[in-house]
């Protein structure tokens, strides 16, 4: 992908980060309600979105944000999946990488 369409991709992105961030309530939820499950899908996709400019914007990627954005995600994830592995894979996330 050549620098023009990067652009091009992270304007779209941005655009729908600011309408995903347009509809979080500012109101205090509760956990275990339909707004808490409606606020943490709304935090999943912008999360999903800040991983799209992690991976497109500057010349290389920043590992440290880019791992911070996969945990969340994945912890978020385990609330929706408990049985899944979502949690166990965001603690595997959460270690110090070990550099060969």
């Amino acid at each position: 992908m050549n620098l023009e369409n990067r652009k091009e991709v992270l304007k779209l992105v941005d655009e729908a980060h600011a309408k995903v961030e347009s509809f979080y309530s500012n109101e205090a939820v509760y956990k275990d309600t339909p707004e808490w499950t409606e606020k943490r899908r709304l935090l999943l996709a912008d999360l999903a979105l800040h991983l799209t400019q992690d991976a497109l914007k500057g010349e290389t990627i920043r590992q440290g944000s880019l791992r911070n954005h996969l945990f969340a995600i994945l912890k978020i994830s385990g609330e929706f999946f408990p049985d899944d592995n979502y949690t166990d894979a965001a603690l595997l996330i959460d270690k110090p990488v070990e550099i060969l």
